[in-house]
This record gives structure tokens, sequence and C-alpha cells, in this order.
């Protein structure tokens, strides 16, 4: 079992997740034989994904870049230069707890050292940017803008770190949608609405449902969806949130770059394959009841 963080607001909504490897995880008994047998498998559609829905679910969409930089630069130095970054001028400046934690602890310890140390909030508190030695993420949440206007934003912090950063060199790569979806908005009442079956014994399972699978998306990237009933979500929720869906995508340990077209170019292709990964999770009749039409 592992804990995922998620950071709407200022506030982080953490939910453990049990690991199921798809398609199919077994659980073998004396002799070989399947005792019980949990299969999780999703429907292959070949129809196309709408461009924008009526209600989307998005409580939160962020990109997380992973970097290292010359040695002599001074931390504090690069945290000042994006704040004074043109779309970043204004928003309030804040240190996250990570910033109690001296330096060389943080540098020493591989859980702490992509740990963030200081945000910008954006006024109306819809946007952050959040940055450590080794790592900057922007977050957009909810209401959802839309991708025409988020991707641009990402381009501006793409091009801020680059900017304002020497000899960088960027090691990791993540780009997360997070969804609640409503019973009321998006008909879904339970995971048996969801294109999705998860059985044990032939038995189907509906009810307190935590899992997560990871998919091979390209050479150099990955896709781990994670699906939970709400009880195993702590935090700030819409109402009658049923189905929690998380879909990361995220570069591979081998990746590296420097160029900062790659990154441009790999974020719209993350966009991609994530909208291809939720929409697998949604039935036909939902999707057709939540497309915008014109």
């Amino acid at each position: 079992m592992f804990s995922v963080a998620i950071s709407p607001k200022s506030d982080n909504l953490n939910y453990t997740m049990n690991t199921a490897q798809c398609p199919q995880a077994s659980r073998v008994g004396k002799g070989g034989r399947n005792k019980e047998r949990l299969v999780v498998g999703m429907a292959k559609r070949g129809r196309a994904i709408p461009s924008e829905l009526k209600h989307d679910a998005i409580v939160e969409a962020l990109l997380e870049i992973r970097f290292d930089m010359r040695k002599e630069t001074i931390p504090e130095i690069l945290f000042g230069r994006l704040a004074e970054h043109g779309p970043w001028k204004g928003f309030e400046q804040r240190p996250l707890p990570a910033y109690q934690v001296p330096p060389p602890l943080r540098q020493a310890d591989p859980n702490l050292r992509f740990q963030p140390v200081f945000e910008l909030a954006a006024p109306d508190k819809r946007r952050t940017i959040r940055i450590g030695p080794h790592v900057l993420s922007y977050h957009r949440l909810r209401p959802y803008v839309g991708w025409e206007k988020f991707k641009p934003e990402l381009g501006e912090a793409i091009d801020g770190l680059f900017s304002t950063t020497e000899g960088l060199s960027i090691r990791r790569l993540g780009f997360r949608y997070i969804n609640a979806l409503q019973t009321d908005v998006h008909g879904i009442r339970s995971i048996l609405d969801l294109d999705l079956k998860l059985s044990i014994a032939e038995e189907s399972v509906s009810s307190n449902v935590n899992i997560n699978f990871t998919t091979d998306i390209s050479n150099d990237t990955n896709c781990t969806v994670r699906i939970a009933t709400s009880e195993f979500v702590q935090g700030e929720l819409p109402p009658n949130t049923s189905v929690f869906v998380d879909v990361d995508v995220f570069t591979k340990e081998a990746f590296r770059t420097e160029d900062q077209i790659e990154v441009k170019k790999w974020v719209e292709f993350a966009h991609t394959k994530e909208k291809e990964q939720f929409f697998r999770l949604l039935t036909d009749q939902t999707i057709d009841s939540l497309k915008k039409e014109g």
C-alpha cells in the first residue's frame, strides 16, 4: 500500500491505494490453484473523445517539473527570479512546511529532495506555483478553465523556469488531472456506472473500492490511474462525490532533456494521453449525456 497526497487549495487530499496489477491480478492458493481471482478490465473503444463536457469533473490539474541545475546556483535567487516572472507578479508568496527542514537534510533525503518549499498563490486562489531547489509545479484549481486557457499557462511556467535557471536539466515530468465524479452532476452513483469490471471470485465489487494500475504509454512515458470511492478520500470534495479518479501521466526513470521545446511537446502529448485514459473509464451512455454539443 502507498499513500498519495494531492493539494487543492492549501489543504491536502490524502488517500491510500491498494496496488492492483492490470488487466488481471490473482491470489493463488496451495497447489497453484486460484482460490480468489481479482479481475479488473476496461473496455477499449475507437470513438472520438469529446473536446468539452457540459460539466467536467476536474478538481485540480497540474504539471510537475523535476530538474537539476548548476551546483553554484543559490535556490533563494531562483525563487526570487520566479516570483518576479511576469505572469506571476503580484502573487502571494508564502513558505511551505518543507521550508523548515534544513537544506542539507532535504538534499540528502530522497523523500524531501523534490519537495517544494515556497509557494506563489494567485489573488483569486485558483492558481498556485510551488517551487523547490529541484522542482516546480503549476496547479490550476476548480473551476477548470479549459485546455485552451490552461495550455498557455503551462507554457508560461515552462518559459519562466528555463529563462531563470542556468544549466537546467529536466529529469522528470508529471502531468496530472484529479477528478471527482458526482451522482447528481455526472450520473455516476458507484463504480458500477463506469466502464470498468471489478470482481473477486466472480462476484462484483461495487463499494469501498481503492485501486490503481499503470499503463505503458510510450518508450519514455507511463500513466497511473487511481480509482477510489469517497470513503478513501480525506479532504474537501464537491457535494455528492461518488468516485474519485486521479490520472497521472509521467516520464520514466531514464528520461532526461535540456530542450524547452521538447518539454512543451511532451505536455501536449501527455494531455492527449490523459484524456484517453480518463474517457476509457466512462461508458458511451455517460459520454453522450455529458458531451457539450456544438
